[in-house]
């Protein structure tokens, strides 16, 4: 499994791709950690939520724009440019931003979010090139990776404010992202081929087409609205009320450790073999946060909750790593941003819609009968698009042409 997995490791371009990101997505943990601890120094939580809430709203406007530009511009570029841009606003933080105007402490936050919008469609879209046949083993590193990330990050910015400072945190955030511009660099992609020129909307019109042209696609994608906003959103914002409520909060920094070390897993387990049938795989592995919505409502002891909260994290990995390599096989290169684009849309949209209104729905109708809305809510999410044709396949259910970097992956950029 080991030497499986590190496969992507040998194709020099991944590689360089895979150390900047790793770094950077620690600086990304730090430097929540550190726009907490400044903004809350001389304001209030609603002056933090104002702040974060602009870094998620830009990122929702900007994310199908910047899908369009992941399917005309040389992708590695455009992830430098996003990157530039986010280093100049963390370097805005570091300067004392957050202590500063409100306005100009969120309008560097939107401008977090509008390079994050830009980054993610050409990431996922620039994969194929840099680990061509080995998709699976590529997310699945990344995701792995990606997760032990997210635990370090917070970890190390914790230290940070405790030894030093904010600011302290917000300059090695700007190291980070200076080693993921010096990477991508190095990066020899060319743009994605075009068979016409047409306008900005009309491309944005097409990705949506692609997705709606792929039942299976547009199936999973309409899950993840409904089950983040009833399944997924509940389950993070509740977690924390329910342990407060029995005197456990202490423990909810293990639960989402667990949660991630469980989703490094399954990522890990299903790239070192992806299945015959990744579609099922991925939405039943969805599913298996019916044993953690079960405990919560069954009151059991910490120990089973955190299993049940493993579990969550494993069918994350399991569907993230299969789902992401899907489409990055199925979808035609010039169109693999756009339907990224459009995935993010329904994954990010009504996030806050969710986060919102499920601790108001458990101050009014009680947290078991939100738990309970969650639980059916996922099993029926998790039952009905298995049965659209191609889902369980996580493929078109008629053959088609295979992608040209399918067919001639000795023409993919090394460096």
């Amino acid at each position: 499994m080991k030497s499986e997995i590190l496969r992507p490791l040998s194709m020099p371009a991944f590689r360089r791709v895979w150390i900047g990101q790793a770094l950077s997505t620690v600086g990304d943990g730090m430097f929540m950690a550190a726009l907490a601890a400044a903004v809350l120094e001389d304001r209030s939580g609603s002056d933090l939520g104002l702040v974060l809430g602009a870094e998620s709203l830009a990122l929702v406007v900007v994310a199908l724009g910047g899908g369009v530009l992941a399917d005309r511009l040389r992708r590695s570029r455009l992830m430098i440019a996003s990157d530039v841009l986010r280093l100049l606003c963390v370097v805005g933080f570091a300067l004392g931003a957050a202590q500063g105007s409100l306005l100009l402490a969120a309008a560097l936050a939107a401008g977090m979010g509008f390079g994050s919008g830009l980054f993610r469609p050409a990431h996922r879209a620039l994969l194929p090139t840099l680990a061509p046949g080995l998709l699976p083993q590529a997310n699945a590193l990344l995701s792995a990776t990606s997760r032990i990330a997210m635990i370090a990050g917070p970890a190390l910015g914790g230290v940070l404010l405790a030894v030093s400072s904010a600011r302290t945190a917000f300059w090695i955030d700007v190291a980070t992202f200076a080693v993921s511009i010096v990477a991508l660099m190095g990066i020899r992609d060319s743009r994605p081929q075009r068979q016409e020129r047409t306008s900005v909307l009309a491309e944005a019109s097409a990705g949506f087409r692609a997705v709606l042209d792929r039942p299976w696609v547009a199936a999973i994608i309409a899950q993840g609205t409904a089950q983040l906003i009833l399944v997924m959103a509940p389950m993070l914002v509740l977690l924390p009320i329910y342990l407060s409520s029995r005197g456990q909060m202490t423990h909810y920094g293990l639960m989402l450790g667990l949660q991630a070390a469980g989703s490094a897993v399954g990522g890990l387990t299903v790239g070192a073999r992806p299945p015959r049938r990744p579609g099922t795989v991925g939405v039943l592995g969805l599913g298996l946060g019916v044993v953690q919505l079960s405990f919560m409502m069954a009151g059991v002891p910490i120990a089973l909750l955190g299993f049940s909260v493993f579990l969550t994290g494993l069918g994350y990995g399991l569907f993230g790593v299969l789902w992401a390599s899907a489409l990055q096989r199925s979808i035609p290169d010039e169109l693999l941003g756009r339907v990224f684009a459009v995935e993010m849309l329904g994954t990010y949209a009504l996030e806050p819609v969710g986060l919102a209104l499920a601790p108001m729905a458990a101050d009014v109708l009680g947290l078991r009968t939100v738990l309970t809305v969650a639980l059916l809510a996922l099993v029926a999410t998790t039952v009905l698009p298995l049965f659209v044709p191609g889902v369980r396949a996580f493929a078109d259910t008629e053959p088609s042409s295979p992608k040209k970097s399918e067919l001639q992956p000795e023409t993919a950029a090394h460096c």
